[in-house]
């Protein structure tokens, strides 16, 4: 039999079959140590001894290494107008980790019912990015159809700081799932995260859906300076235009990102993000070759 593996507790992996029917199955040997919820496998049923034992597991996609799932599809880049409050440079970071694994992200920014005019200054910001981008408002049920067309039929890994409305989101998509859901806190106006172990929900129309515990903070050290200009999509119709080959589009003469930003075809803001993240790996660089 085929199947997916939907989650791993203690040695087991739980494996749903083509009719989303979930098998407790076993692994032999050491490959069950490079085995993760999202990779396809293939079992059988052990009648003897009345196990199930996964015998075949297929080549993947791709794999995120925190949290480890395989064979992603989109990645919900997930925050929330207040409480907490928009962090574009939060965002940004998550957007760059996504690229970097070249996996589609989606932009989804949550409590629509607390703002008033900030939408107008994220969709300046974003437009021009060729991202989707989904405003919704978990608590009003508005913009959760739009997003649910979107991410059907697809493995999909939602991620975002604590506080945003993950968890109350998947219960809106997936009503059967009751995931427990934690208020915000009021001392710090941020959120605590309540997931326990990563597992793949299966959406009513096809596809699955993904909780990322502890996916507060990322690690973009992997990422060589030169390399960031390419995670930012809107820069890429422009990385050829410029005089010098190795631009690194921060302070060189005749730069068609620079030149970009100045006629507003790229977003200042997003620009300032670049810099700053280009500096920050600039400066990981330096102190390796110290």
């Amino acid at each position: 039999m085929k199947g997916i593996i939907t989650k791993t507790i203690g040695g087991f992996f739980f494996v749903a079959d083509e009719n989303n029917n979930i098998h407790k199955t076993i692994i032999r040997g050491k490959i069950q140590k490079e085995v993760f919820p999202g990779d396809y496998v293939e079992f059988y049923i052990n009648e003897e001894v009345e196990e199930k034992v996964i015998e075949k597991v297929y080549p993947r996609d791709n794999k995120l290494n925190r949290p480890k799932i395989a064979n992603v599809n989109q990645v919900i880049v997930m925050q929330s107008f207040e409480e907490p409050s928009f962090d574009q440079k939060l965002l940004d970071r998550f957007l760059i980790m996504v690229e970097s694994k070249d996996i589609q992200p989606l932009i989804v920014i949550n409590k629509y019912d607390l703002i008033d005019n900030e939408i107008n200054m994220i969709y300046n910001v974003y437009n021009k990015t060729d991202y989707s981008l989904f405003v919704i408002s978990v608590k009003n049920n508005q913009g959760l159809n739009k997003l649910s067309k979107k991410i059907t039929d697809n493995i999909n890994v939602l991620a975002g700081p604590s506080g945003v409305g993950k968890t109350s989101l998947i219960n809106k998509l997936i009503p059967d799932a009751d995931l427990p859901v934690k208020s915000v806190s009021e001392n710090i106006k941020r959120g605590t995260h309540t997931t326990r172990h990563v597992e793949l929900l299966s959406l009513e129309n096809g596809g699955w859906i993904v909780d990322t515990p502890g996916f507060t903070s990322l690690n973009i050290d992997h990422i060589l300076p030169q390399e960031l200009s390419f995670l930012y999509p809107e820069f890429r119709p422009y990385l050829n235009q410029c005089k010098f080959n190795m631009c690194s589009h921060t302070h060189e003469p005749d730069c068609a990102v620079k030149k970009a930003v100045k006629n507003d075809e790229i977003s200042k803001k997003r620009y300032q993000s670049y810099q700053l993240y280009f500096q920050e790996l600039k400066e990981k660089e330096e102190k390796t070759y110290d």
